[in-house]
């Protein structure tokens, strides 16, 4: 199984953590960063002022995030993004606190995080550096930054880092490097009904749409049945889900792809062999789907099916 994780970093408009202005994601799959993504963002309206210290810092003003996309719309795709995987940023425990406190602020809930401090690996893992800032692992592991406080150099750098770390540590699974170094991942307990900072309000129903989302990260994963059919069309075949589908959650999903002797994956990865396309709220393609795409380029075969097909190679009777 592939060790999947996005390296994240966010730049904030004042003091309040909620405040969010802009996000760097780069998404890392076996050690190797695959695709990234950066934006500005509008911050939530409680904490929309810009202060002079934030801008000294990163250069972002009010008048740059104008017509930037808001919070409630960068969280979706961040999560579209992260697919369920962990997070990783130097000095974790703010970037999680974004994460919080902009939830908050507008009333959106989120699902159980896991994720990673690069600050924290760096200290166990390179003790005899003068500190641990960014700038200087990163200059001691050959990592040049050359725009330190842009969201998306330094997610590139966080990236940087842990996979450095874990060839120091002689791995590339996140969880083993944690444990090499004596630590564990964080966790980011989820938040399905937040009581929101600003007025009660019409928010619980956004939050509400992260319900199917949380249930299918925690759900566990099932092993294909050992009396399935060996010559029928999913046995033996990777198969991913990517959006939601009408006629079943991804959870029931997964377990009829292994009744049927599949193995059944949360992410895209080099041993996918099938991608359902089910409906998503976004524009355009998954990340899942735009995955299934470079790894097709690179001559991988995956089959991208619709939900309709996932059902007649089911034999489930309306396919």
């Amino acid at each position: 199984m592939a060790d999947t994780w996005t390296a994240i970093d966010f730049e904030t408009a004042n003091q309040d953590r909620g405040s969010a202005c802009a996000v760097g994601l780069v998404r890392v799959v076996d050690g190797v960063p695959v695709e990234r993504h950066s934006t500005l963002i509008r911050p939530p309206d409680p904490v929309r002022h810009f202060s002079h210290h934030n801008i000294a810092v990163h250069g972002i003003t009010a008048a740059d995030v104008a017509h930037a996309p808001t919070w409630d719309a960068v969280w979706r795709r961040i999560l579209d993004f992260a697919d369920g995987g962990a997070l990783v940023a130097h000095n974790a425990s703010f970037d999680m606190g974004v994460v919080r406190r902009a939830c908050a602020h507008t009333g959106l809930g989120h699902p159980a995080i896991d994720y990673a401090c690069t600050l924290a690996l760096s200290r166990r893992t390179w003790r005899a550096l003068a500190d641990h800032r960014l700038p200087t692992v990163c200059a001691h592991i050959g990592h040049r930054v050359t725009r330190h406080h842009r969201a998306d150099a330094d997610a590139e750098a966080a990236a940087r880092i842990m996979i450095a770390a874990m060839s120091e540590h002689g791995t590339t699974s996140l969880g083993e490097v944690s444990r090499a170094a004596g630590l564990r991942l964080g966790r980011l307990d989820a938040v399905v009904s937040p009581a929101p900072v600003t007025a009660p309000s019409p928010a619980a129903p956004a939050a509400d749409r992260f319900d199917p989302w949380r249930r299918a990260a925690e759900a566990p994963m099932p092993e294909p049945s050992p009396d399935a059919d060996p010559s029928g069309p999913l046995f033996g075949r990777t198969v991913c889900v990517s959006g939601d589908l009408a006629a079943m959650d991804k959870p029931e999903a997964w377990r009829r792809v292994a009744e049927a002797g599949g193995h059944p994956a949360r992410n895209v990865t080099r041993s996918t062999d099938v991608l359902v396309v089910g409906a998503h709220a976004g524009a355009g393609k998954t990340a899942k789907h735009r995955r299934a795409e470079t790894y097709r380029e690179r001559g991988q075969r995956i089959d991208v099916i619709t939900e309709a097909e996932l059902l007649s190679r089911l034999g489930m009777t309306g396919a």
